[in-house]
């Protein structure tokens, strides 16, 4: 039979790393395979690749007016950098609005250098603030321009 003292020792060391395998799944840091387009974009940490879409933005898609524009943009401010991705639900400006996937991507804020590469979209006009989940946060004082 266990002791009391054990058993509370296993409880602990399960609950911890309960909490370290939910904190990686929240947070991902890792370097820009390929960039799809003007929001979505690959990371490959030490275990995988990770389809990121990037939250609160929107990008012309393949075919549309901005399309090679806004993917090269992504593309220089990303290519050869490592990134670091927030997922929606653990403190981005889309929590509570936009789900933690959307289709086969995990839904992310992500940060090179510190800067917030959808933010820097946006500045630069390669990317409009979709206010429905980020209730404007890229488009606030006339910095970037909100989607239609």
């Amino acid at each position: 039979m266990k002791s009391i003292g054990t058993i509370t020792a296993t409880l602990v060391f399960t609950a911890v790393m309960l909490l370290v395998l939910y904190a990686r799944a929240s947070e991902l840091r890792g370097t820009v395979d390929k960039v799809v387009d003007g929001d979505t974009l690959w990371v490959c940490d030490k275990r995988a690749c990770h389809k990121v879409r990037l939250c609160g933005v929107n990008a012309p898609e393949r075919g549309e007016a901005g399309y090679h524009d806004s993917k090269a943009a992504l593309a220089d401010l990303v290519t050869g950098k490592v990134i670091h991705c927030v997922q929606v639900g653990h403190g981005t400006p889309c929590d509570g609005r936009s789900k933690p996937t959307s289709h086969d991507r995990i839904v992310a804020q992500c940060f090179v250098d510190n800067l917030d590469i959808a933010g820097a979209l946006v500045a630069e006009g390669h990317a409009c603030d979709w206010v429905k989940f980020s209730s404007g946060t890229y488009s606030k004082n006339a910095v970037g321009m909100a989607c239609p």
